[in-house]
């Protein structure tokens, strides 16, 4: 791209996620300065510079998988917004921690640059990571970035069981295609913060309706709703661990939850990542618009039909009666399946 005409040269693929970016950032206005936080773990000479810096959580999330194979001969510098600096392996050399929301990343870094060839100058020999997004996570030592073991599936039945939901306040779960369109009407128009009381309420009936009819199968349950915003409230009987900003330092304890979680439910992009990471199983809501991206959202560790036991992905239009059901048999057919996949 030439970046005095913002022209884009040749046809690449991918133009509306790849280079729409770019030319936002290249016209950014954004004349402040962003300070780069060094965070040395050890001294080091030759190193690979791994910038995991993007304004896509799942994006920095996967890229950070790279940091858990270290060429041999090198250390590694990570690059990353600062709220997502906890989950940097141990054994990475330095951390580089930009103090911007993951959000803000598109907007344009002021004077980075300038800062980014000063901090090269302290090493030999630097070379720059490709950055791969799609590495296979069942090779991936994922309590390296996450921090924390999995739920234990031996202790599936043995444990209270315990759900949760991750919400968000830009994407939801409305089960109506009338509330459906107008969702997206309001993003297309940039009026979605002016009606989002529309969709809020909506989805928190549905949750409600989905805490009710599981309560009625699991006496015990432990029910909580999750994730990033936290406008309205919820019954003092539904545990609300959702938080207005991701801070850290506050990470491990919230995901200490999930990995004491049978299973997570949420919508497609709401933040599924870390606790798929963590959780036993999941209930994916996936949004229509969202088919092209299937895969990017959640992980489990598992091969064969385990995975697909434990990972359920369902249509935007569905209700709380029939994600229920779907959570309801996989307790109930839990011990015969995997004793079935263990003969």
């Amino acid at each position: 791209m030439q970046k005095e005409t913002l022209k884009v040269l040749g046809n690449p693929a991918n133009m509306d996620w790849l280079i729409q970016p770019l030319q936002a950032c290249v016209q950014s206005k954004n004349e402040g300065q962003v300070s780069l936080n060094r965070e040395k773990r050890k001294s080091s000479d030759k190193v690979i510079l791994l910038n995991c810096l993007d304004d896509c959580f799942g994006h920095v999330f996967t890229k950070l998988w790279n940091a858990c194979f270290i060429p041999e001969g090198y250390d590694l510098i990570v690059v990353i917004p600062q709220q997502c600096a906890w989950m940097v392996p141990q054994e990475v050399a330095e951390i580089w921690a930009v103090p911007v929301t993951v959000s803000q990343i598109g907007k344009g870094l002021g004077k980075f640059d300038d800062q980014i060839k000063r901090a090269l100058e302290d090493f030999s020999e630097v070379l720059l990571h490709p950055g791969y997004v799609h590495l296979d996570h069942l090779k991936v030592p994922l309590e390296k970035v996450l921090k924390l073991k999995r739920f234990s599936l031996p202790d599936f039945l043995v444990k209270t069981p315990r759900i949760g939901i991750v919400l968000r306040e830009d994407r939801f779960w409305l089960n109506s295609r009338f509330l459906e369109f107008l969702f997206l009407v309001c993003k297309k128009t940039g009026t979605l913060e002016k009606y989002k009381f529309i969709f809020l309420r909506r989805q928190r009936r549905l949750v409600l309706q989905l805490n009710q009819v599981l309560e009625k199968h699991f006496p015990d349950l432990e029910f909580y709703v999750s994730g990033l915003g936290t406008s309205g409230d919820y019954p003092a009987y539904i545990q609300d661990l959702r938080v207005d900003e991701i801070i850290s330092e506050n990470e491990l304890s919230r995901n200490q939850i999930y990995a004491e979680t049978q299973l997570v439910i949420g919508v497609h992009g709401s933040h599924l990542l870390v606790p798929t990471g963590l959780a036993a199983g999941y209930v994916n809501i996936n949004p229509r618009y969202k088919t092209a991206h299937w895969v990017e959202d959640t992980i489990l560790p598992y091969t064969g039909r385990m995975q697909h036991f434990l990972g359920r992905k369902l249509d935007q239009f569905s209700s709380p009666q029939l994600v229920a059901h779907h959570i309801i048999r996989i307790f109930d057919d839990f011990e015969y399946v995997q004793k079935r996949l263990n003969e």
